[in-house]
Parts: structure tokens; C-alpha cells; sequence
């Protein structure tokens, strides 16, 4: 291995480090406080729902959609 590989590798392992701790402690920090926890929870769970209704609406409009003119 080349020292310029090493140290993308070096780099790129120490910026997941960071990012796996500073995740981490948001998580920690929301869950520390219920509020916190339930509004995140909620907030999730909203956005889900909000996807899945918008992944169903696609699909179902893709089925009544003509395939370049012809109907399917």
C-alpha cells in the first residue's frame, strides 16, 4: 500500500469515528428527556406514514398511466 491510500483510509476511518460519537450523543440527548423522546418518536413515526402514503399514491397512479400512448 502507497502512504497516500493509507491516509485516505486513516482519514476516511477517523471522520466514521466522528460521526458515530457525535450521533451518539444526539441520540443520548434525546433520549434522556421524555418529551424529547416521544416528539422524536412521533415525528418518525408521522414521516413514515406520510412516505408510505406517498409510495402508494405513486404506484397506484403508475398503474393508470399509459405506457407512450397505449393503455396498459
Amino acid at each position: 500500500m502507497e502512504v497516500k491510500q493509507i491516509g485516505m483510509y486513516l482519514i476516511i476511518a477517523g471522520a466514521v469515528i466522528l460521526a458515530l460519537k457525535f450521533i451518539n450523543a444526539i441520540i443520548s440527548f434525546i433520549l434522556s428527556d421524555f418529551l424529547l423522546g416521544l416528539g422524536t418518536l412521533l415525528l418518525l413515526a408521522g414521516a413514515a406514514m406520510l412516505a408510505m402514503k406517498f409510495i402508494k399514491e405513486n404506484r397506484d397512479d403508475a398503474k393508470d398511466e399509459p405506457f407512450r400512448g397505449i393503455d396498459q
